[in-house]
């Protein structure tokens, strides 16, 4: 009984194999490329190529599968299928050369978020690709409901087998003491996931897809999940908007900017409710399908509407970003889908076509998602220096010069934070939010004009030095202001200052090094011990009402003054988050008996709460160097 069973199985996956080769070679790609970044991740120094590589043949998976399925329905002959493959592989490859090649890369985020979008396109692609043209609603949904079904037991399966050979790992590591490596269990949910999940997927997926037409046994359990547990929450959530809509229209309250993502989470969850209800609603004794499809679509108009008002005020108070832009989008496929339906059209496949064809417009172009966001974001920014006095022909004002001669070890300059205090907290803080968001997504490029120095070049001669730099922080320091966030209507400051780091420390004369972290514990003070030569000694860490470090040994307490140090980094920096200091300005040193002492404070963490200056973290390097005694 069981060898028929071995064999139904065996003959399944070939069949898959010859059907979908090019999608199974893909998912093999993947899996290996995977196992190799597993097992070599310590020697792999830039991740870009292999990252890029193994999620362009994870779209391959669905992309081929869509050619695959659209030349069986449309009964291609060979060379037409060999070009529509040709020409599918042809798109995999530019979209992995428009992926980032190097860690040095500008922007790494608008590829990768283009990539996705082009994902959500593919798979949209699969969902109608193959009933492009002519009606066939039901066989439209019945190979959907196919592909959701094979998904969830697929899910299901690949879930329970690694489950199993996990246990079944975990018993010979106990019984039979097998050492198994960590790894194996990561490389094991690979292969499941990426092989096995996939070969599985295809395995259930139909050879005559044109039969799907005439099939109307519709799953009784998709209507009672869908009736009984999608619609309900689907009410609840609607009834929670609409109430939140009446707040807002009695009291005259301005929306919340979350409600805009609340609305259109609801608005597809609606959708496909109603997509699941569609051939049910076709029966005569589920009449009430019909109607309840139509009241929806009626409802979405004013959520819509307030989606808009929700989303319009941000815009206009912080100009247009990648998300609101998505948002806006979001409301007017909403709008034309409701439209759609509410005249009495019924084709159901306008919602994935429309809503492959806008994420397509968004993705490219003058009008797309990433060129107005970011013309839109940098002219904010132009404008709040410009009404602040910070512009002068189209330059920025008292801009800070930085040294070239100081490069590529530090960034220094004679004169800093030249514009600090021109602008309100708030517009300080829109600032730094602004520049950091162009720096995540955009790069910096659309500002650059404003500076007279050329800030890439100084940027690009300082890697050289192997250190991190926040080219964000460097920009907005360049334009006179402090690389900070503000916290407005606050009783108490948060501030913090550290040091430019190296990952070498030269000791010089020194015999000893130890790096120390300490922390406040409820306003406590806190110890780094240490043992040398068999001798117990501490460093005391008061970070409470007395600011102190002390050096103790069993014959004597070193003070290193700590708290003189902060009052001068204060003096000199203010109460702002200042970073890339100078190590020699943030040395601490002493002598005991035993030790001459040098303290380099990496970061401290401070905290002004009402006259109390108080510390919450200190960190840094102790080098310690034997006194020599005389007899």
């Amino acid at each position: 009984m069981n060898l028929p069973s071995i064999n139904y199985l065996l003959s399944s996956a070939k069949e898959s194999l010859l059907r979908f080769p090019l999608t199974l070679l893909c998912a093999f790609c993947g899996v290996c490329l995977a196992i190799y970044m597993v097992e070599l991740e310590d020697e792999i120094t830039n991740y870009f190529p292999y990252i890029n590589s193994l999620i362009t043949f994870a779209l391959g998976i669905p992309l081929f599968f869509c050619v695959t399925i659209i030349s069986s329905k449309k009964d291609f002959g060979i060379a037409t299928s060999i070009g529509s493959h040709v020409v599918a592989a042809l798109v995999l490859l530019a979209i992995f050369l428009s992926l980032p090649d190097a860690e040095n890369t500008h922007n790494t985020a608008i590829p990768y978020i283009r990539y996705s979008i082009f994902n959500i396109i593919v798979h949209l692609l699969v969902s109608f690709s193959p009933y492009l043209s002519g009606q066939q609603l039901n066989g439209f949904w019945n190979f959907n409901k196919t592909l959701f079904i094979r998904i969830l037991t697929s899910i299901l399966y690949s879930g329970f087998l690694y489950v199993g050979l996990i246990l079944a790992l975990s018993a010979l590591h106990l019984l039979f003491d097998i050492d198994i490596k960590d790894e194996l269990y990561f490389e094991l949910w690979i292969v499941i996931i990426g092989l096995f999940n996939t070969w599985f997927f295809l395995s259930g997926i139909p050879e005559d897809i044109e039969q799907l037409e005439s099939n109307h046994d519709y799953p009784k359990g998709l209507k009672t999940f869908a009736q009984y547990v999608l619609l309900p929450l689907l009410v609840l959530y609607l009834i929670i908007l609409y109430a939140y809509g009446a707040k807002i229209t009695i009291l005259w309250d301005w929306p919340k900017g979350i409600v805009s993502y609340l609305i259109s989470c609801v608005s597809v969850l609606g959708i496909l409710t109603v997509l699941l209800f569609y051939p049910y609603g076709e029966m005569k004794e589920n009449g009430w399908i019909k109607k309840a499809t139509k009241v929806f679509y009626l409802l979405l108009y004013p959520l819509i509407a307030l989606l808009f008002f929700a989303i319009g005020m941000r815009i206009a108070d912080y100009a247009l970003t990648i998300n609101r832009y998505v948002i806006v989008l979001l409301g007017i496929w909403l709008t034309l889908v409701a439209t759609y339906f509410t005249i009495g059209r019924k084709n159901i496949k306008f919602i994935p076509m429309s809503l492959a064809i806008t994420l397509a417009l968004m993705s490219f172009g003058p009008w797309g998602m990433f060129s107005m966001s970011e013309s839109s974001q940098a002219n904010r920014l132009l404008s709040i220096l410009e009404n602040n006095n910070l512009l002068q022909d189209g330059k920025v004002i008292n801009e800070v010069i930085w040294e070239a001669d100081s490069l590529p070890e530090w960034f220094y300059t004679k004169q800093d934070d030249t514009n600090e205090g021109v602008l309100s907290d708030s517009l300080h803080n829109e600032v730094y939010s602004i520049v950091n968001y162009l720096d995540d997504y955009h790069g910096l490029a659309s500002i650059r004009s404003i500076f007279q120095q050329d800030l890439d070049s100084l940027i690009v001669i300082s890697l050289d030095s192997n250190k991190y730099r926040n080219e964000a922080e460097i920009y907005m320091r360049s334009l006179g202001l402090n690389y900070s966030y503000k916290y407005i209507n606050r009783t108490d400051t948060y501030f913090s200052y550290s040091s430019e780091t190296t990952e070498i420390i030269y000791l010089n004369r020194f015999d000893y090094l130890t790096r120390v972290y300490l922390y406040n514990y409820r306003g406590e003070a806190s110890e780094h011990t240490i043992d040398i030569e068999g001798k117990p000694y501490q460093l005391l860490f008061n970070a409470g009402d007395s600011l102190g470090l002390f050096f103790v040994s069993e014959m004597d307490t070193t003070n290193l003054f700590l708290g003189q140090k902060v009052d001068e980094l204060i003096a000199a920096h203010g109460k702002e988050y200042t970073s890339n200091l100078d190590p020699s300005g943030m040395t601490l040193e002493g002598s005991s008996t035993d030790f001459d002492l040098k303290f380099i404070i990496t970061d401290v963490q401070l905290q002004q709460e009402n006259d109390t200056l108080k510390a919450t973290t200190l960190s840094g390097d102790l080098l310690l160097k034997q006194v020599d005694k005389k007899d």
